[in-house]
């Protein structure tokens, strides 16, 4: 299918996906969106497409057939829906939504108007990721026994200063830094029976509405784990990891964003050998985007666009019930 594609928000996230268009063939820039006129007007003509202000007016005027939301978290349950409605394919950054409730609308949306709904989880791209699933699916890890998530980064101040430290826009720092992580974690171990506890706290960003800090502990049955995210590490990113323990073996994957293996050890040769071809076979991954004063997830949007089939916005509905929940033991809705 050949796409032609409207963009609505030109924030950060922009050059990604523009980077995802510009390297596939199948997708097409036709027309951007953002309230911010002067950057509308300087980014349309640099790039050669139609410009708005009003993504509704860029909808209706425009041929388009797949919406890209890049717009302010709160904001892409009434653009996916709108965009769905008027006949239109949709691709929405994370998250998607703050909740379960919400996501449902729109993928009932989506078979309703008989439209694709798709999200971004270009994470799931870092070639360790694909290693450790395989190495699951194998069971050289053995009976899981535990596990552990750490996300230790770095945010400045003025992270929270426009409309992420609004609670209502933003939502909570798992749905703004931790989303990716969790949904490999959720992807490699499923969703836990419980969420024992949950706390967050604000160690850094006093003056934000939002926490900066969470800890909780997971039940799945057999065994628990535990998540550690923070966005108040000093004085730059320090890692984001997922360590699984099993009765054959560990594994740990890790980096600043999940982009390589840490260590890996197992009580049987065969287990070892069999895992080492896995590694041999796979690539390694890209480095994490920059931002400037701070970096993000790895870069895999190329890849996102070029396989856009395999991220219907149903691959989310996990991630988005793991966090829905651990705020839910801490006692804050968003």
């Amino acid at each position: 299918m050949k796409y032609k594609v409207g963009i609505i928000g030109c924030g950060a996230i922009f050059p990604r996906h523009l980077e995802g268009i510009q390297e596939n063939k199948n997708f097409t820039l036709k027309a951007i969106c953002d309230i911010q006129k002067p950057l509308v007007l300087n980014e349309s003509k640099r790039l050669n497409v139609s410009g708005y202000t009003d993504y509704i007016k860029m909808i209706k005027n425009e041929d388009l057939n797949l919406v890209v939301i890049l717009s302010p978290n709160s904001l892409h349950l009434e653009q996916a829906l709108n965009s769905l409605r008027n006949g239109l394919e949709i691709l929405i950054e994370k998250p998607v939504s703050f909740n379960t409730s919400d996501l449902n609308k729109i993928i009932k949306a989506s078979i309703k108007h008989n439209k694709n709904a798709y999200c971004v989880l270009q994470v799931r791209l870092n070639p360790v990721v694909k290693i450790v699933q395989e190495a699951l699916q194998k069971n050289l890890l053995g009976t899981i026994r535990g596990f552990s998530f750490t996300q230790r980064w770095q945010r400045p101040l003025e992270y929270f200063s426009g409309w992420r430290g609004v609670p209502e826009i933003g939502g909570g720092s798992l749905y703004e830094v931790g989303i990716h992580y969790l949904d490999i974690l959720q992807l490699l171990l499923g969703l836990p029976k419980n969420i024992i506890c949950s706390k967050v706290y604000t160690t850094k960003h006093k003056k934000s509405q939002i926490e900066d800090t969470v800890y909780a502990i997971l039940d799945y049955g057999d065994f628990g784990g535990t998540i550690e995210s923070t966005i108040a590490a000093e004085p730059k990113n320090i890692e984001s990891s997922i360590s699984i323990l099993g009765s054959n073996g560990y594994v740990k994957i890790g980096g600043k964003a999940l982009n390589v293996i840490e260590s890996a050890s197992f009580l049987s040769h065969e287990a070892e050998k069999i895992f080492n071809n896995i590694v041999k076979y796979n690539p390694h991954s890209t480095m994490p985007n920059s931002y400037g004063s701070y970096y993000g997830s790895c870069p895999n949007h190329p890849e996102v666009y070029k396989h856009i089939y395999k991220f219907k916005v149903q691959e989310t509905q996990n991630a988005i019930k793991m966090i829905e929940d651990i705020y839910k033991a801490s006692n804050i809705y968003y």
